[in-house]
């Protein structure tokens, strides 16, 4: 048995979607995602923060939608006609909110991305929905906190 897990190869790329919002990139492990679909415009609500846009049907479940630019303290611009909406699955373990979505500029590119091709950017401080900001192959993205973001929508629905 042993000899079996020393002769497992190990792990050294990571399956990630870069899903495209203003001026960059949010970098999620696919497993995050559970789908891209078209954007659907949402039902609006009152007394909500700006970042909270909404809440639309899918799969027969009701889904917040936010925008990351908003909850990251960042101008959110009016998108156009490529936006989508990531649906992302619970990270927070909370049934009444099993997903949630974020709205994007476009379709996700899938990557594998080796240790070597991210790194640090010391130049940008992350905001308050980002675990950090980094460089994928020299271009700007973020790592979102998507536990802190779904906490945030849980405390609208």
């Amino acid at each position: 048995m042993i000899n079996m897990l020393q002769t497992q190869p190990t792990v050294t790329q990571i399956a990630t979607l870069l899903i495209p919002v203003s001026g960059k990139h949010l970098v999620l492990p696919n497993v995050n995602v559970a789908e891209i679909i078209p954007y659907i415009p949402p039902f609006t609500e009152e007394d909500v923060p700006n970042w909270f846009l909404g809440c639309f049907i899918w799969r027969n479940t009701r889904v917040p939608l936010i925008s990351f630019e908003a909850i990251n303290d960042e101008p959110f611009a009016a998108q156009g006609g490529n936006r989508r909406i990531a649906i992302l699955n619970s990270v927070i373990g909370d049934p009444r909110l099993p997903f949630c979505g974020i709205v994007t500029e476009g379709l996700p590119r899938l990557m594998r991305l080796l240790p070597e091709e991210i790194a640090e950017d010391a130049e940008n401080a992350p905001g308050p929905a980002e675990i950090a900001r980094v460089l994928v192959n020299g271009e700007r993205a973020s790592i979102p906190n998507v536990a802190f973001i779904q906490h945030e929508a849980k405390q609208l629905i």
